[in-house]
Parts: structure tokens; C-alpha cells; sequence
């Protein structure tokens, strides 16, 4: 009787999913939910713009992110520590706020040289031609602060996630906060804004899908993990699982088309190496307010640089 306890609990075992799938299915889900909470905040924001308080709160980048985001760490016990960096580590907290604009700066060289181009060009920027530049720069330093504490906090709230629920390392967590953060900037969210505009019944169809993609995907991705780990395909090579792979699939595919048209890809890739490294400088100064800074800049630089090339050619 004790072997037939023992040989069903293996086989319990067996079926259930590991940790690491179970932790990035959770996160792939939050990530789903977040789209819906910004599509839903964008609705209500365009309803309510030009009211000066109301319209900034129910903005995508606060009721859509920064506040979820916020409740989801409380619920997972995630400890975001608000305070400045250490010292010490302000080196380190100021090269990861300042690179991501110094990217997009050297983006912009690189493509007025060698391709005759400009940035704003790129990614379809322009100021309107009656607006004054004091109140474009207002508007461009408010969504640039939102914006940056927005996906500041998502940022750190992933790469904990991911390092101590995941059990990622340091470098792979970043790794994985920047495809995470992206995949939901460049894909989720800009779908579930389009059905906001645009809601056609394919169209929600098509963002049902990429959320349910999202949750397969990362389930699977950690299932993969879990095996390449262990060196085995054990974990991969249940049929159940099929399905799981077949969605985290259509949402690789969904992902990696975002990077595949150029020049358009380049603002995509310019976004992923932002959110990674506003990632590191979170792992390595500890605060929340360093990605936060790296993003609202890498946001403030892409205007500035589209300003200045506007103003130039």
C-alpha cells in the first residue's frame, strides 16, 4: 500500500508544472491583466483629457501601470525600496539614467550618416506646427515623467520576480525583464490601445489571443528553462503541454515581428536595451527611482532628438 502511495505522488509529481513555469505563468497573467487595466484607463483618459489632475491620474501610465503594478507588488510581497541609492552606488545609478538617452542620441547620429534619416522620421514624431514649444515641452516632460515612473516600478517589480521567485540570475533576470517589459510596451499594450481606437470584432479576437499567448508563452518559457537546467527534455516532452507551446509560439512570432521591419524595429530595440538597462541600474543601486530617472530621460531624449531634427532638416 505504502509503494502505491509512493508511485502515485511521483506520478502527482510529475504532471504538476515546476516552479519556475508556475512563477512566470503568474507573471505572463499579470502582464495580460495590465493590458486590459491600460486599455480601460486609455478609454477613460481620452474622455477625460485636458482636465489637469483627473486627466494625468487616469492616465495609461499611472491608472493603467503605475498602480497596478503597485497592488500587484503588495499582493506578491514584493519589497520595492523607494529610497535614493546608496553613495556608493551613485556612479552607477547615474550612467543607467543617462544611457538610454545617450542611445537614442547615437541612434540619431547613425542614421542621419549612414542612412540619411532621422529618428523622428523613425518612429512618425512631429510637433504640430502651430503648438509653442513651452507648452510642447510641458506636455513632453509630463507624459516623460509618467511614463518613466510607470514602467520604472514594472521594471523592478519583474526583475525581483524574477530573480527570487524565478530563481533567475542577476544577468538572465535582466535579460528577461527587458523582453517581459517589452513584449507588454511594444505588443500588448499597443494592441489593446488600437482596439480602444479601432474596435473591430477581429481585433478583439486578436488581442484575446496575444493574452492568452502571453500566459502560455511564459509558461512554457519556464517549462524550457526547468529543462535546460536539468539537462533533460523530461519536462518539455509531455503531450499536455502541446497546447502551451503552440500559443507561447504564436506570441514568439507576434513578438519577434515588432523587430522585424527597418527602420521600425530600431525604436523597439532602442526600448528593449532601455528596459534593460533601467533593470540593471535597479539591481545594482537599488532604487526604484533609477529606472524610473532612465526611462523618463530615454522618454525626454526621444522628443528632444525629434525636436532638434525637426527644428535642423
Amino acid at each position: 500500500m505504502s509503494s502505491l502511495t509512493t508511485v502515485a505522488r511521483e506520478l502527482r509529481s510529475d504532471r504538476s508544472l515546476p516552479s519556475e513555469a508556475t512563477e512566470l505563468g503568474r507573471l505572463g497573467l499579470f502582464l495580460a491583466c495590465l493590458a486590459v487595466a491600460s486599455a480601460v484607463s486609455y478609454w477613460v483618459a481620452l474622455r477625460l483629457r485636458g482636465v489637469p489632475i483627473v486627466g494625468a491620474l487616469s492616465s495609461p501610465d499611472v491608472a493603467g501601470l503605475a498602480i497596478p503594478t503597485l497592488a500587484y507588488a503588495s499582493y506578491r510581497g514584493v519589497s520595492l525600496r523607494f529610497g535614493p541609492p546608496e553613495r556608493s552606488r551613485l556612479a552607477d545609478a547615474l550612467a543607467t539614467a543617462l544611457a538610454p538617452g545617450l542611445a537614442v542620441v547615437a541612434t540619431s547620429a547613425l542614421l542621419a550618416v549612414g542612412f540619411d534619416a532621422s529618428y523622428a522620421a523613425l518612429v512618425g514624431w512631429t510637433y504640430h506646427p502651430e503648438a509653442s514649444v513651452a507648452t510642447a515641452a510641458v506636455r513632453a516632460a509630463e507624459d516623460a515623467a509618467l511614463a518613466g515612473l510607470g514602467f520604472g516600478l514594472l521594471v523592478a517589480v519583474v526583475f525581483d520576480l524574477g530573480s527570487s521567485r524565478v530563481g533567475l540570475s542577476p544577468a538572465r533576470a535582466v535579460a528577461a525583464t527587458a523582453a517581459l517589459v517589452t513584449f507588454f510596451r511594444s505588443v500588448l499594450r499597443d494592441a489593446a490601445f488600437t482596439l480602444v481606437v479601432f474596435p473591430k470584432p477581429w481585433r478583439v479576437a486578436t488581442v484575446s489571443l496575444l493574452l492568452v499567448a502571453t500566459v502560455c508563452g511564459c509558461v512554457a518559457a519556464g517549462v524550457t528553462y526547468r529543462s535546460a537546467v536539468e539537462r533533460s527534455l523530461r519536462p518539455v516532452s509531455r503531450p499536455a503541454l502541446a497546447p502551451l507551446f503552440a500559443f507561447g509560439l504564436l506570441g514568439l512570432v507576434a513578438f519577434g515581428t515588432v523587430f522585424a521591419e527597418f527602420p521600425g524595429g530600431v525604436e523597439h530595440l532602442l526600448r528593449a536595451l532601455a528596459f534593460g538597462v533601467a533593470a540593471f541600474g535597479y539591481a545594482r543601486a537599488e532604487s526604484v527611482w533609477v529606472p524610473a530617472a532612465a526611462l523618463a530621460l530615454f522618454s525626454i531624449s526621444v522628443r528632444l532628438v525629434g525636436f532638434v531634427e525637426l527644428a535642423a532638416f
